[in-house]
């Protein structure tokens, strides 16, 4: 693989990855299309936003 800039994350979810296979097959209809780009939007939302966090510790 070619060296990707600092910015670019590749992510090895494997619901992710399973998700793009079934986007990439010739057999996905348009509705399951719609389906898989919404499902993997929410997954690479969500990864963002966790990348994004972080943990504080608090005394209770």
């Amino acid at each position: 693989m070619a060296s990707l800039p600092p910015n670019v994350h590749v992510s090895t979810h494997p619901c992710l990855q399973a998700k793009l296979s079934q986007l990439r097959s010739a057999s996905t209809s348009s509705r399951e299309t719609k389906q898989l780009v919404h499902e993997i939007a929410t997954i690479i939302g969500c990864e963002a936003l966790a990348k994004g966090l972080s943990i504080e510790e608090t005394g209770i």
